[in-house]
């Protein structure tokens, strides 16, 4: 109990020294004396270190005088480092400070020496750094009038506070209490979801602005990606060392940031392709490795490296060099097939999502995202992973996955039930409400899409190079040659597989089902590369270009169907200037106001009813239209239609004035 307390004293000690040295340099103090006290603050600990585990101390002493004395040179002469510099020089001696300080302690209890991962991987350097960290971010400085705390929120604030809540739930405090490493490994989880949220939506707000927290952003999900690498190595290799890592470059990054560092260049997110793509490349990795980690966690993907390599869901080849790749792209579509790589995405997502629909002001877009939401986690997650009737499915029309590929071969049981009956379900509803029923609803696609910062990116319809390219309604003669080729692929692959399944033939790839493989490929690989390539190819490239042929088939049997999007007064649209609908449009159909002012209406094989144009247009002009209209209109017999409709001529004639 004596040691107990003396550790705490001692712990207390350093804790409130290095408390005043951030006080001080919050408020532009020496960061050359701040480095000076913790420095020697650290060799004290390595001392006592060295006097436990019976090292020779002897050379310690010489190392500890000179450094005493030598030191205080620059602190004496005033010569202080660029304060950048010194805040970064100043938080990694803290640091180190603190590991040693554990180390000291670890050996104090149990008169043994420790490793470095050891001085780490304890509660006294845990939660002793935390204290100073929570005091550098929950403090004023002294030109604030000196109040303890700070009432107002700022995005560094928010983001501060947010990481070290992830750090007070680190597994590493307490390594061997497996009850506690399972609950904070959760814990991380969730609050990385909640804090890339409110990355997303600061950036989202700030969108108007020249330049934000881009780097600060930036770095932030750099700390948290490291951090989840670090949890994954551990499931796989049971060592803490990568985490351990991450958690030390964490503390010091935050250390220095909440002293006053100043990040890199900053800007706009929607004014720099590298910017939004570096975002969304670091979301998606950290998400694949926090998806890999909740799976190993809930036992859906094996512990261990054997483990978890037994339970992929392609054969594992094992056969040398010719089969890395394959053994990678193993492991990727494992994870991002996983249900809860999808959990966890689609409640990322699905937040953002929910903040679109608190904007919306349109009832039937409301309807809309609200059914997309609830439609990715029942019919996306629950029925198809969790629900008792998920292994009769496959036998279900429109529970079939996208169409002919699955993560099933095509069969004799499933092919006129699930497979033909889901294309005429789907079919049938695409006539009656258009293609927005798969693209805009029950397709994981749109939650992605649609959610605020991400739905914001479709300025690089406009903007980049590829985007530009898939820009109006017109079906240039690449994207029929890509729809067509596609779809005959699949289908290629659907008859090879049901070949097989009735004997005629024996064929696979690499011990792969084709079906399945092509589905594996496109939904589980290809999907997300188009997804973080956004900044190159803009939003719903998978409609803009034709290679979802799923996609691809209900946009046809949409476009033959009754929906469309009609406008109450085509005059309005006439002497409209900002065109706002075209600029809203997701799928970048910029010519829908010279079809509205022609027709009255604007019908495109593209155009997948996400209804931003409705909730875009300034006099809340323009409606959907699908079979409800239709019936309504024949039961009133008193057809809808446009006040006026504007010839082009006119149209131009006034453009002119």
């Amino acid at each position: 109990m004596v040691l107990i307390y003396a550790q705490i004293i001692i712990a207390a000690f350093m804790a409130a020294v290095n408390i005043l040295i951030i006080y001080d340099l919050k408020n532009s103090g020496s960061t050359t004396l701040g480095i000076y006290i913790s420095g020697m603050m650290g060799l004290m600990n390595i001392l006592g270190y060295a006097i436990i585990v019976h090292y020779s101390i002897l050379p310690l002493i010489f190392i500890n005088a000179a450094y005493m004395s030598l030191g205080l040179f620059p602190v004496l002469t005033k010569k202080e480092l660029r304060r950048k510099t010194g805040l970064l020089i100043f938080g990694l001696v803290m640091v180190l400070s603190e590991i040693a300080m554990g180390a000291f302690f670890i050996a104090w209890t149990f008169n043994h020496g420790v490793n470095i991962s050891q001085a780490v991987e304890n509660p006294w350097f845990a939660y002793v750094m935390l204290s100073e960290m929570a005091f550098s971010v929950l403090y004023r400085n002294r030109d604030e009038n000196r109040k303890i705390l700070r009432t107002y929120f700022s995005p560094k604030r928010n983001y501060l506070l947010a990481f070290l809540v992830m750090m007070a739930l680190m597994p590493i405090a307490f390594p061997d209490n497996s009850a506690y490493v399972t609950a904070s490994i959760w814990g991380t989880a969730v609050v990385m979801i909640l804090s890339t949220v409110l990355i997303y939506e600061t950036l989202y707000r700030q969108r108007l602005r020249k330049v934000q927290d881009t780097s600060l952003s930036l770095e932030m999900m750099i700390m948290f990606t490291f951090m989840m690498i670090g949890e994954f190595v551990y499931l796989i290799y049971f060592t803490w060392i990568v985490f351990d890592v991450s958690v030390v470059v964490g503390m010091v990054w935050f250390i220095y940031r909440s002293t006053g560092g100043k990040g890199g260049e900053e800007t706009n997110y929607l004014n720099n392709q590298k910017w939004s793509f570096s975002f969304i490349l670091l979301t998606f990795v950290m998400e694949w490795f926090m998806g890999s980690v909740l799976a190993i966690a809930s036992g859906d993907l094996g512990t261990g490296a054997s483990g978890f390599i037994s339970s992929l869901i392609l054969p594992w080849q094992n056969g040398g060099n010719i089969y890395v790749l394959y053994d990678a792209f193993d492991v990727f579509v494992s994870v991002t097939a996983n249900p809860w790589f999808l959990i966890m995405m689609g409640t990322e997502m699905g937040i953002l999502a929910v903040s679109k629909l608190i904007g919306s002001h349109n009832r039937e877009n409301r309807v809309r995202i609200a059914l997309m939401i609830g439609a990715y986690f029942i019919y996306s997650i629950y029925l198809p992973s969790f629900s008792s009737i998920s292994s009769d499915l496959p036998h279900i029309p429109y529970m079939w996955s996208m169409g002919i590929g699955t993560l099933g071969p095509v069969t004799s049981s499933v092919l006129f039930s699930g497979i033909i009956g889901t294309y005429i379900v789907s079919a049938a509803l695409s006539l009656m409400f258009g293609a927005r029923q798969i693209c805009s609803v029950t397709c994981t696609a749109p939650l992605m899409y649609q959610g605020t910062f991400y739905d914001s990116l479709k300025k690089y319809n406009r903007t980049s190079k590829l985007g530009r390219k898939t820009l109006t309604s017109k079906i240039k003669p690449w994207f029929r040659v890509t729809v067509i080729s596609v779809s005959l692929f699949v289908l290629f692959s659907a008859i090879v597989s049901y070949l097989n399944s009735i004997g005629l033939i024996s064929f696979s790839i690499l011990g792969t089902d084709m079906s399945v493989l092509v589905y594996i490929v496109w939904f589980n690989l290809m999907w997300y590369i188009v997804f973080i390539s956004i900044p190159f190819m803009g939003t719903y490239a998978c409609v803009t270009q034709g290679w979802c042929y799923w996609g691809s088939f209900n946009q046809l049997m949409g476009y033959l169907g009754f929906f469309r999007l009609k406008v109450k007064d085509t005059s309005t649209c006439a002497t409209c200037k900002t065109v706002d609908c075209a600029s809203a449009c997701p799928v970048g159909l910029t010519d829908m106001r010279a079809s509205f002012l022609k027709k009255g209406s604007f019908k495109a094989f593209k155009c997948v009813g996400v209804g931003d144009c409705v909730e875009a247009c300034p006099y809340d002009n323009i409606f959907f239209y699908d079979v409800r209209g239709f019936v309504k209109n024949r039961i009133s017999r008193n057809p809808a239609k446009p006040k006026s409709v504007v010839s082009m001529d006119n149209f131009l004639e006034n453009t002119r004035e």
